[in-house]
């Protein structure tokens, strides 16, 4: 008797392991699934991230071209343009003052102002020009009340000068009556002035 029962022990043990049997392979082929699924996906990764890296190396000595689209639009959205600098011009001569002088100071102002020479007189159209230039010349045209001219004076200018008192010369061998001295920084005319010779 105590075979019989060992023997439905063992019949009892085999079935129960052949009921499980079917669900351990279930389980089992669903490991298998999963595993073989698994390798699957990270084969597909690995290939994308070989891609990626190949693509960022690529990229690499590019640089960051967001920060710099960034950084221009700043400066146009909130700086103005630098202006193009405007060529510097050399300041043009100017007379402040012309007078007519029998008589010049060591600075070579007039001493004497006069309206009116007598014949044979050394006179001088003394004249206070601003912003001279070295190699200008300032020159005195003498001329009768007609326009014809009876003498000429030149000052070379030999250094540049903001503000100077430039005495012209002339000797008034002309006849009685009425004469002008216009008054010229190379060849433009920068004033006149009208006088009598007695």
């Amino acid at each position: 008797m105590p075979s019989v029962a060992i023997a439905r022990r063992e019949s009892r043990a085999s079935r129960a392991l052949l009921r499980r049997l079917p669900r351990a392979w279930r389980a089992l082929s669903g490991f298998w699934a999963l595993a073989v699924l698994g390798l699957t996906l990270a084969g597909c990764a690995t290939g994308q991230m070989e891609e990626a890296r190949d693509a960022e190396t690529r990229e690499a000595p590019r640089g960051a071209i967001l920060d710099d689209v960034q950084a221009t639009n700043v400066v146009k959205e909130f700086f103005k343009p630098t202006a193009t600098p405007l060529p510097t011009s050399t300041p043009l001569p100017t007379l402040a003052t012309l007078t007519l002088a029998t008589q010049i100071g060591s600075n070579n102002q007039p001493v004497n102002e006069v309206g009116a020479v007598g014949q044979g007189a050394r006179v001088y159209a003394v004249a206070e020009i601003h912003d001279l230039r070295e190699g200008q010349t300032v020159t005195a045209v003498w001329t009768t009340a007609q326009g014809g001219e009876v003498g000429r004076s030149e000052v070379p200018v030999d250094r540049s000068l903001g503000s100077a008192w430039v005495p012209l010369e002339w000797t008034a061998n002309v006849g009685f009556g009425n004469y002008a001295v216009y008054v010229y920084v190379d060849d433009r005319l920068l004033n006149s002035l009208v006088f009598h010779v007695n």
